[in-house]
């Protein structure tokens, strides 16, 4: 008999050349930044691109929705722009930068997930006191983003799920109280956060945003939100008396001591890569995930090579091919911003709204507003960021500092990420605790999120 030849290849096969072109993509992309050879971005293109046939078979309605939708504006730009290679080029180098950056920095969850002191220090989050859980929790969450970006959810939901669980009829007010000061911890933590998606993109796009001052008003706007947060919470939750002679947990100076080495590990391969090729913090961050994945492996593995070797087989045949939908959910996001911003004429529509006589804090308040309220229909935040971002930097003339701009931008982003219940953040939460997406963004956050508009139009009048 005859055999028979498969058309579709299988899905391991299709798993191991997914796998392949997402590697080739990463390497181009450093090898891009570092270097700034063309054959090198071309080819990170055509790496990026094979990433779609490869991995259909993972692919669902929300990527195919996103590819449609690339594709329209692709035609778009073509019939309309006056410079259309130009414009898909530009969008093309953003959708290849989120792609492996996304990639790139997901290498240090995946040393996360595997580390004892990383499960030590969220167990220690969820068990503190009433009292101190809501800071315990916001500000935990917060710091261990740095590394574990939306892992930390991953990790820290199914804690607080697990810790609530049993016949107390208290336990569900526990758990709502809980979630949500993780969710609002992780959420405004991407407003000054050296390693969130945010402000490296925005970074990328408004390259005169000043990440200093940046920096230190995020960290002061995040604060006041968490204190806002705590106080709206305790006023919520006014009638609950906790529970008495509650046990203070031990604290894990061991586990919080590691993952302060790894941050310093972070901190000080970021800035020799930037020293090195001259480069940004982005690529400084995307240099050292993987040398920072395979550090703390050997640590976890106590220096056993073939143990290492396995769990980076793992990682590449596995985890990176199972990426594959976000990392195409990014690309396409990063496209469509940049896409559909280059077929508006920001200029025109800035002068004849008259933006350059607008309050400045009236400005940067419709930024972040207006990133939260399109999340509501079902479009990305990230796309939603690279949007405006790519409008800004096409107005000649702004009311306020770039760099505030960009604060605002990524401020909006923190807000839809309480705000819709399409985040990412929001579903990954629902998923691992059976609450609907609708149920935690619109029913226990609404009064949450409308006290941080509040806020931040206090911020934005000083700042302005």
């Amino acid at each position: 008999m005859a055999a028979v030849v498969e058309d579709v290849p299988p899905a391991a096969t299709r798993d191991r050349l997914t796998a392949l072109a997402i590697l080739t993509l990463m390497l181009c992309e450093l090898c891009w930044l570092a270097f700034g050879w063309t054959a090198f971005r071309l080819m990170a293109f055509a790496a990026m691109i094979a990433v779609v046939p490869c991995s259909a078979h993972r692919l669902g309605l929300r990527e195919a929705y996103l590819l449609t939708l690339c594709a329209t504006l692709t035609a778009l730009i073509f019939w309309l722009h006056p410079e259309p290679v130009a414009a898909a080029y530009t969008a093309l180098e953003q959708a290849a930068f989120l792609m492996a950056f996304i990639l790139l920095i997901g290498l240090m969850q995946q040393a996360a997930m595997t580390s004892d002191a990383i499960r030590q220090c969220g167990l220690y989050l969820t068990k503190q006191r009433a009292g101190r859980r809501y800071f315990a929790l916001f500000g935990g969450t917060h710091i261990m983003a740095q590394l574990f970006n939306l892992g930390v959810v991953s990790l820290i939901a199914p804690l607080i799920k697990r810790g609530t669980e049993g016949a107390d009829t208290l336990n569900p007010v526990r758990e709502r109280r809980q979630l949500n000061a993780m969710l609002r911890g992780f959420a405004w933590c991407v407003i000054w956060s050296p390693t969130a998606v945010a402000p490296l993109v925005l970074s990328t796009l408004l390259p005169d945003a000043k990440r200093g001052p940046w920096i230190a008003a995020g960290v002061v706007i995040a604060a006041v939100v968490m204190v806002a947060g705590y106080l709206e919470d305790r006023w919520q939750w006014r009638a609950y008396q906790p529970a008495p002679g509650t046990a203070r947990p031990i604290f894990p100076a061991r586990a919080y001591a590691d993952f302060a080495v790894v941050c310093g590990a972070l901190i000080a391969l970021t800035v020799g890569a930037m020293w090195l090729f001259d480069g940004s913090v982005v690529f400084g961050l995307m240099v050292a995930s993987p040398m920072i994945l395979v550090g703390w492996l050997m640590v976890q593995k106590a220096g056993d090579v073939q143990a290492v070797d396995a769990r980076l087989r793992e990682i590449v045949l596995q985890h990176l091919p199972s990426a594959a939908p976000l990392a195409v959910t990014l690309a396409c996001s990063g496209y469509v911003g940049r896409a559909a911003a280059a077929l508006i004429p920001a200029a025109e529509w800035a002068d004849a709204l008259g933006l350059e006589a607008w309050p400045g804090w009236l400005f940067l308040l419709s930024l972040s507003v207006g990133v939260a309220l399109l999340s509501q229909l079902a479009l990305s935040p990230i796309m939603m960021a690279v949007f405006f971002g790519s409008l800004v930097a096409s107005v000649p003339a702004l009311p306020v500092d770039t760099t505030w701009a960009a604060l605002a931008i990524s401020c909006g982003w923190a807000l839809s990420m309480t705000t819709s219940p399409f985040a990412t953040v929001i579903l990954m939460a629902a998923q691992a605790t059976g609450h609907t997406g609708r149920e935690m963004a619109w029913e226990w956050n609404w009064r949450f999120s409308l006290l941080t508009v509040g806020v931040l139009a206090v911020a934005f009048w000083w700042l302005a």
